[in-house]
């Protein structure tokens, strides 16, 4: 059994683990880092996935501090749109009201997710290449915490890893939490998540529209929001010549003002049943849910649709730590689930820097500390999240009377409405 030895194993090679192991290196701490991932080095996670991920401003500034070049960002948004279908209750929360350039960022996740292993490698390269080392092609299948001092992490490959520390960011589902004792709390919420790319050839009425603007509409079936992406999905244009539903796109292509990320939170039978419309039924129908506020959808993606729980799995008394969605999973209302994952690393890597000794590296009180360092903060977003969806995605006449009523006062309270902006930024 060959035996790795290292400072810091870190179970996961998402954007997520990944982006840990860049900001650990980044901070220069001296201390050796392990990546574990099952796939291979050259073999992209999130290839396939169509996902967009809305960044907020706080966390492009600690993107940045982790040493991450943030020119890969061509996505902007100026302004929040929020409405409830069915009733006239709305506000908008805009960046120019807020004196910055933009509220927040979309990325699609598979660019974001290159951003990062590019500048994993270049860490890796540049610096002490003795620092880092990349296990693919692995899954840890247990862990050995009987001796606090030297933890083991057991692979499936025959390989065995001795760390000071070890934390998990393996996702939401991972049968190596169950293994060693980590117990999840798993809220259904009955929806699943719709997502593609769509195009508007016509832009909505000018009451609604401003450039780059991201739009959260509340139906009684789910939230259903629009991302602004600067970028058009790219097409064939040489195979184009020769086959005229190429042809057709690219002409389509053309035409399109607008591209949005859209993420459609509904039942699971209706879920299915959007699966299966065609493009053009499937436009329709998205035009009848949210209307004309951001003009006429004209084109549509490949589509995926995800089962949307909450997933909050308890370290508390466990030798090792979890961060992002192997902390908490959310439902992506509002966003926030990259944007919490971002603040858990800062405030990991915050933590072991100020460690005084290196033996107190993965220990009990470390680790308390960070949870309790970022308890308030996952916390707040998990019960914002909560009563954003059990509060708008209900067709209750009281309900909806107080959701019109409150849209509209926020609307006009400014000192309110510029609280909930800054907290839509990222920050506290």
């Amino acid at each position: 059994m060959t035996t790795l030895q290292t400072d810091i194993v870190v179970v996961g090679g998402g954007v997520v683990g990944a982006l840990l192991c860049q900001a650990l290196l980044h901070a220069q701490l001296g201390l050796h880092v392990t990546l574990v991932t099952n796939s291979a080095a050259d073999t992209p996670v999130y290839g396939d996935d169509i996902r967009a991920l809305a960044l907020s401003h706080h966390t492009l500034s600690q993107l940045a501090a982790m040493g991450l070049d943030t020119d890969f960002i061509k996505s902007h948004i100026e302004q929040i749109h929020i409405s409830d279908r069915g009733n006239i209750g709305q506000t908008r929360l805009s960046a120019h009201e807020q004196g910055v350039e933009a509220l927040g960022y979309v990325t699609q996740i598979s660019v974001l997710e290159q951003v990062i292993n590019h500048a994993l490698h270049t860490s890796a390269t540049d610096g002490d290449d003795e620092l880092f080392t990349l296990v693919e092609q692995a899954q840890c299948i247990d862990i050995d915490t009987q001796n606090t001092a030297a933890k083991f992490c057991l692979l499936d490959n025959g390989m065995r890893i001795q760390a000071r520390a070890i934390i998990l960011a393996d996702g939401q589902v991972s049968r190596l939490k169950n293994t060693i004792g980590i117990a999840s709390n798993v809220t259904d919420y009955g929806q699943y998540g719709v997502v593609a790319m769509v195009g508007i050839d016509r832009l909505g009425p000018a009451r609604y529209q401003q450039p780059l603007t991201a739009f959260e509409r509340f139906t009684e079936h789910g939230p259903l929001a629009l991302l602004p992406m600067s970028l058009a999905p790219k097409l064939d244009a040489q195979s184009s010549d020769s086959n005229k539903s190429d042809a057709h796109d690219m002409r389509m292509h053309s035409q399109i003002k607008q591209y949005y990320s859209l993420v459609w939170c509904t039942n699971q039978s209706r879920a299915t049943a959007l699966q299966g419309l065609s493009n053009e039924d499937f436009l329709q129908a998205l035009q009848d849910e949210f209307g004309d506020r951001a003009g006429r959808f004209a084109s549509v993606s490949t589509r995926q649709s995800f089962p949307l729980k909450l997933t909050r799995h308890d370290d508390t008394h466990s030798p090792v730590l979890c961060i992002g969605n192997a902390a908490q999973a959310l439902h992506p209302i509002a966003g926030q689930g990259f944007n919490l994952a971002v603040r858990d690393i800062a405030g990991v890597v915050a933590s072991i820097s100020t460690l005084s000794e290196r033996s107190h590296l993965g220990s009990c009180t470390n680790w308390q500390a960070i949870r309790a360092s970022r308890a308030s903060d996952r916390n707040t977003i998990v019960s914002a999240t909560n009563t954003l969806l059990y509060g708008f995605s209900n067709n209750h006449c009281l309900l909806s009377y107080a959701r019109a009523k409150g849209l509209t006062a926020l609307h006009l309270a400014k000192p309110i409405k510029k609280r909930l902006a800054k907290m839509a930024m990222g920050y506290r």
